[in-house]
């Protein structure tokens, strides 16, 4: 009789466990929002795959494959965030009110969060409005971005490219040879054997 009183107790502990053990694992109401997000991409992008259309305008066969797919993609979100697919359910079956409203919460600052990103990045791109002219390659160094018509050009040699090879311009061959900068090949940007 008391064997089966340890193992009825062992088994309940195992039971009332459960939950708790899901939330040690990881499992937690701003996880599962992060979760359904990353469903629903990956469900849209299947989607778009096949034309957003209803199931009932689609084949069978294109309608197993989407089933498929969909399926693949739900898997493949499971695995990212570390979490089965049973336990999941299990999670979400289980939340209380309280959890329910955290992932509600959760979703809808992730849906903040996103839109401020991208509304930064199209602001990243767009700048300020205000085109910036930067005239040389620093304010100690600068180079000579425009110049009036039939003028020669006037070129600054660094001290550190005296042992650059002496290039010769066309054009008028009266004159001496005129020095030019020459790039020296990085080891990325040769192409020889072209």
């Amino acid at each position: 009789m008391t064997t089966r009183l340890s193992l009825m107790l062992a088994a309940s502990s195992l039971v009332l466990a459960t939950p708790a053990l899901a939330e040690e694992e990881g499992l937690t109401p701003e996880k599962v929002a992060a979760i359904q997000r990353d469903e629903a991409a990956a469900q849209a992008k299947v989607n778009t795959e096949y034309g957003n259309r209803k199931p009932s305008e689609m084949s069978n066969a294109e309608r197993g494959q989407s089933i498929r797919d969909q399926q693949t993609e739900a898997a493949k979100v499971m695995e990212k965030h570390g979490v089965s697919a049973k336990e999941y359910a299990t999670y979400t079956a289980r939340m209380k009110p309280d959890d329910t409203q955290r992932v509600a919460n959760e979703a809808k600052r992730l849906d903040d969060k996103a839109k401020a990103e991208k509304e930064a990045e199209a602001k990243k791109r767009k700048g300020d409005g205000e085109v910036h002219i930067q005239q040389g390659f620093s304010d100690s160094d600068p180079v000579e971005m425009e110049s009036e018509e039939g003028a020669e050009p006037v070129v600054d040699v660094d001290s550190n490219l005296e042992s650059a090879p002496v290039v010769e311009t066309g054009g008028d061959t009266a004159g001496p040879p005129t020095k030019s900068i020459s790039r020296k090949a990085s080891k990325s940007g040769s192409r020889r054997g072209r």
